[in-house]
């Protein structure tokens, strides 16, 4: 009423008033929570009439679809344009629509105006008046495209893991915490074939286990079979190392498990039957390599790239005078001499730094006594497969050969002096001596030619002719020693000119044809006039023909032929061939005339004199021009010696 005073709260009235405020206060906090639900659920609301055309939309709808409300609002769900992919899918929700039944979790894509396909998922219920007339429907509907995104990407992650580990050259198989098979790739059934038909899923580890036992070696008892199994389910429990299977068939498998954190067990296999093979193979090769080693009568010890020693055998031990353990303590150097030590340092670091290559050489060493001994070394660097170089060294003692070695090297030493100072004699004597037997023959022959008067005896002229038939012997033989001389002093070198090979046999036969006149016997020249020119020394060449004629007629009895002639070779080479119908000799004594001195036994029964070098000198020279001779007799019947200068000597380029 007016004019009546408002009386103030009591104490009671106002603190119960306090109290609505807090708790109105603490309602509008609680709605502002659920209003964010929404915008935090990717969610919006809406309703629709009873002819299923949207009413209301709430705020959310903008912001998560991108849409304009007002571009909705009065229409039906179809009349919206959104495409339909699942069409099973939308005709099962018409179907609800039209049945007024509540629908959950609708879910369809569609392309917003951006591009980006959208994901939803619609849930809704039908309202109903109090008289039970159809109002319409009220729900959600939630944007789940991150959601979607990310399953798909796990899915398709999923995918491509199983694609691995079917692609994967290892076994790969997964029993869940129950021992259920969940996973088992292409390769795991074909290391385990013989029971590929129970590696599926659903499959319990204990069968395929047990299953798998009668493929394996060794062959087990039924107790046996039981203790493996035990075995086996203690490893796989508590999974530690590699476990390694051997199948009948000879392959090798090697098992490896690992629990994960849910109590499933992952199994991966690898079949090791040719690293297997292969590691028994290096093992034979190692015993077999440390046999040797140790057995080895060759000294053989493993040092590091600084010559520390590693490994040493018995032998070797023996040659340096140290065992192995006073060996393990040292290096190469130790027992080296002084005066290798650094030429052998160089050899090992070479070896350390390429990795490769092979080295021999004799070093001196020096034994526990003191004593010095040779030992041929052969280093080699071993492949270990790391990093660290070792280098295995040989050893042969050659104390021995060596010090005869040195023997023979100062005997042959002393040899060559000797032989140069013959060498050097007989040329110094040969000079000495032509002087006087020039003398006798020149006196000889004046006496022969009675230019002082007649002989009053006749035997003395028997007399000169001896003394000159036996001064010009000796004179040849002289020569012949000079020229041995000579050649054996090294001090004839080729001169080498064009030589006309015709006109050389020419002037040679020439010297002779009085000799062979005189001895009845038929001197012939068989040249041909187009023979290439020689390069050759052409005193060399005339001394050689020199010696066969006078070898030919010396040999050749009255009635006989001596022949010169001269071809050219298949091979381009120039042959020189001296044959005659004379004594001939023996086929086993050619060797025997060929060496100094050396005569055959029906010159000498004969009586023929000769000095027997004349072959020896041929040999000597031809060998000078890189030529050969041959010799071919038949005794009685005479002989053919073919003296062959190399093709590289024959001039092609001018003929005559």
């Amino acid at each position: 009423m007016a004019g009546q005073k408002r009386h103030s709260p009591g104490p009671a009235q106002a603190s119960e008033m306090e109290r609505l405020r807090v708790r109105i206060a603490d309602l509008e906090a609680e709605l502002e929570k659920f209003r964010a639900v929404p915008g935090l659920a990717r969610l919006w609301l809406w309703e629709t009439d009873a002819d299923l055309r949207f009413t209301f939309l709430s705020e959310e709808f903008q912001t998560e679809t991108g849409l304009d409300p007002g571009e909705v609002i009065g229409k039906t769900r179809a009349e919206v344009g959104i495409t339909r992919d699942d069409q099973d899918a939308w005709q099962r929700h018409l179907d609800d629509l039209a049945n007024r039944r509540p629908f959950r979790d609708y879910r369809y894509s569609y392309a917003a105006r951006n591009g980006q396909i959208r994901t939803v998922t619609v849930s809704g219920t039908p309202i109903h008046a109090a008289d039970g007339n159809f109002l319409g429907y009220r729900g959600t509907c939630q944007n789940i495209t991150d959601q979607v995104r990310e399953v798909d990407i796990a899915n398709d992650s999923a995918w491509k893991l199983v694609q691995a580990l079917e692609l994967s050259s290892d076994g790969v198989v997964l029993f869940d915490a129950d021992d259920r098979l969940v996973l088992c790739n292409r390769r795991h059934r074909e290391l385990f074939f013989g029971i590929a038909s129970l590696l599926t899923p659903g499959s319990h580890y204990l069968d395929c286990l047990r299953e798998n036992i009668p493929n394996l070696l060794p062959e087990r008892t039924p107790e046996q079979v039981e203790e493996w199994v035990a075995y086996r389910i203690a490893y796989h429990r508590n999974p530690k190392g590699t476990l390694t299977l051997y199948h009948k068939d000879g392959r090798v498998i090697e098992l490896r498990e690992e629990r994960l954190a849910d109590g499933a067990t992952l199994i991966i296999g690898h079949d090791a039957t040719e690293r297997m093979r292969r590691a028994a193979v290096e093992a034979r090769k190692e015993a077999l390599f440390r046999q040797l080693f140790e057995r080895s009568p060759m000294g053989m010890a493993v040092v590091d790239a600084k010559g520390r020693y590693i490994r040493m055998n018995d032998a070797y031990c023996r040659f340096v005078g140290y065992d192995r353990d006073e060996l393990a303590h040292m290096s190469v150097r130790d027992v080296t001499h002084p005066d290798d030590a650094g030429h052998m340092a160089q050899r090992f670091a070479t070896q350390a730094q390429s990795r490769a290559g092979e080295f021999q050489f004799e070093k001196r060493y020096i034994t526990k006594a003191g004593d010095i001994v040779v030992g041929l070394m052969t280093t080699a660097v071993l492949e270990t497969g790391g990093d660290d170089v070792q280098i295995i060294a040989q050893v042969i003692d050659v104390t021995e050969r060596v010090a005869t070695e040195d023997e023979l090297r100062n005997a042959k030493e002393e040899a060559e002096i000797a032989n140069r100072a013959k060498s050097d004699f007989l040329a110094n004597m040969s000079h000495e001596l032509r002087t006087p037997l020039n003398a006798i023959i020149g006196f000889s022959e004046v006496m022969l030619g009675e230019y002082f008067g007649p002989f009053d005896n006749p035997r003395y002229r028997d007399y000169a002719e001896d003394i000159h038939a036996s001064g010009r012997h000796l004179l040849e033989f002289i020569d012949d020693l000079l020229d041995l001389a000579k050649i054996e002093a090294g001090r004839l070198t080729l001169i080498e000119t064009n030589v006309h090979v015709a006109s050389l046999v020419q002037g040679t036969i020439r010297l002779f044809a009085d000799r062979a006149e005189s001895a009845e016997i038929e001197l012939s020249n068989d040249v041909p006039p187009g023979l290439p020119h020689l390069l050759a020394d052409e005193r060399m060449t005339r001394q050689i023909l020199v010696n066969l004629i006078s070898n030919a007629i010396k040999f050749t009895p009255a009635g006989g032929q001596v022949s010169v002639s001269a071809v050219l070779t298949a091979a381009a080479a120039i042959q020189i061939l001296v044959s005659d119908t004379g004594v001939g000799i023996e086929p086993e004594e050619i060797p025997l005339i060929r060496k100094r001195f050396g005569r055959g036994r029906r010159t000498a029964n004969h009586k023929i004199q000769g000095t027997g070098l004349g072959l020896a000198i041929i040999d000597s020279l031809i060998g000078l021009h890189d030529g050969a001779m041959e010799i071919e007799s038949w005794p009685g019947r005479g002989t053919i010696v073919r003296v062959t200068f190399p093709a590289g000597r024959t001039i092609r380029a001018r003929s005559v």
